[in-house]
């Protein structure tokens, strides 16, 4: 079954990879799993606060990796602008992040709520 925004994995965020909130680039990827239903995760941070944010990509390859690493989950690249992106966590409550993956792990932060 799909990971899916309602129900994100956990995974532990390397605080040390963090380069500060402008990181992002202009144009990303995302995991389309449904219709307007897009792969996320539940990130722990070091104050063992948890966080969950949309699971965003600088490429497809990147995008690939991370489906690679989670079992089961399956679904399109598509590509997004990076407002797009932040405006599709926006519309999800249960969102408070979007998160950019490098080679299966969250490099960069950017907060929503």
């Amino acid at each position: 079954m799909a990971k899916v925004v309602d129900r994100p994995d956990a995974i532990t965020l390397d605080e040390s990879l963090l380069g500060g909130f402008g990181g992002f680039p202009d144009s990303l990827f995302l995991i389309q799993v449904a219709p307007e239903k897009y792969a996320a995760n539940n990130a722990t941070l070091a104050d063992g606060q948890s966080v969950n944010g949309l699971a965003c990509f600088p490429s497809p390859d990147d995008a690939t990796t991370y489906m690679g690493l989670l079992a089961g989950l399956s679904g399109e690249i598509v590509q997004k602008s990076f407002e797009e992106a932040r405006e599709i966590a926006i519309g999800k409550p249960v969102l408070a992040a979007l998160f950019l993956f490098v080679d299966g792990r969250i490099v960069e932060v950017h907060w929503v709520r």
